[in-house]
């Protein structure tokens, strides 16, 4: 009896130590990599009326390589030049932001699902969860659209550009510290370039991808800008249709090295970037806005030691993306 006993005893000891193990460090969440990818394209340039699109998605990945976690807008920015006012009637919101106001519910209708572009990138997103890059690509049909039954059920629209952009965020995916418990947000904000006029028009989209813990710190960060060009002669607009790369995609292509030597770091922009994405691990929304000074740079040192170009835009970005 006495050897029952104690041999319940262990037994109970252990079990208890189990459960501890689960209760405290069994219940960590695990590390995810973290991903983010932008397409630029130009086009149904007419006259003085053109279409910039920019397609980004960011995700959180697993260890192997299954998308834990995707979020996917576009910027979609017409500007029509024969408008008299200065912003050509451009609707500076993404299509997710415009929500109802994007207006395709009519035509989906049509297509036997009736619903709106956010609520079939939110199908699409749910779809997605669970996948590998090579699954979100190999769903893809030859028009652009899907032949999957789940997710053609919620999603008829083209989405050719938005399941690569998807598939190359999971290419690009890293452990930079987030887990499988954080948030995951992506935030777009397009504004016209202030060098804008009648005869060179630009429009910026900053791109943010952020996680974000409990307490609401930034545990992932990832940045980048597309850049939509183009300038106008003998009364029409002239640019080079289709795809464009972003800044980060561009690398030293983007020929900032010149110009930031002068400030005393001679850094591309993808580099500080990267510098700016390293400071912003650990901060708060409130902490990304404060480190923004009058002239839109940085007085932070840390912050400045890599990073001299003006972060205003991308501060914004990221602030909203951390309160998402």
């Amino acid at each position: 009896m006495k050897n029952l006993k104690k041999v319940l005893a262990v037994v109970l000891v252990a079990a208890l130590a189990v459960a501890f193990a689960a209760c405290s460090g069994g219940s960590k969440s695990a590390a995810v990599k973290t991903g983010l990818a932008v397409t630029g394209t130009i086009e149904d340039v007419k006259d003085t009326t053109l279409t910039i699109d920019v397609v980004a998605a960011a995700v959180t990945v697993d260890a192997d390589g299954k998308i834990v976690d995707v979020k996917i807008d576009e910027a979609q920015t017409k500007p029509d030049l024969a408008k008299a006012d200065a912003d050509y009637g451009v609707d500076l919101r993404t299509k997710y932001e415009k929500q109802g106001d994007y207006a395709m519910k009519a035509t989906s209708e049509a297509m036997g699902i009736g619903k709106e572009w956010f609520e079939q990138a939110d199908a699409f997103m749910a779809w997605a969860k669970g996948k590998t890059a090579a699954d979100v690509r190999a769903a893809v049909n030859a028009e652009g659209k899907t032949d999957d039954a789940e997710l053609k059920a919620g999603c008829t629209i083209t989405i050719a550009t938005i399941a690569e952009t998807v598939a190359k965020a999971v290419d690009n995916a890293a452990e930079l510290g987030a887990t499988a418990t954080d948030k995951l947000a992506l935030n777009i904000k397009t504004e016209k370039y202030y060098e804008s006029n009648e005869k060179n028009l630009q429009y910026d989209s900053n791109v943010a991808a952020v996680t974000t813990d409990a307490d609401g710190k930034i545990t992932s960060c990832l940045i980048d800008a597309a850049q939509g060009k183009g300038a106008m002669a003998d009364g029409k607009f002239t640019v080079a249709a289709g795809s464009f790369l972003s800044k980060k995609d561009l690398k030293e292509d983007y020929n900032m090295k010149a110009t930031s030597e002068a400030m005393g770091i001679g850094k591309e922009w993808y580099e500080q970037a990267a510098a700016y994405e390293n400071w912003a691990k650990g901060k708060t929304a409130a902490d990304v806005k404060a480190a923004v000074n009058a002239e839109g740079k940085t007085d932070d040192a840390e912050l400045k030691a890599g990073c001299t170009i003006t972060i205003s835009s991308i501060a914004e970005t990221v602030a909203a993306a951390a309160q998402a």
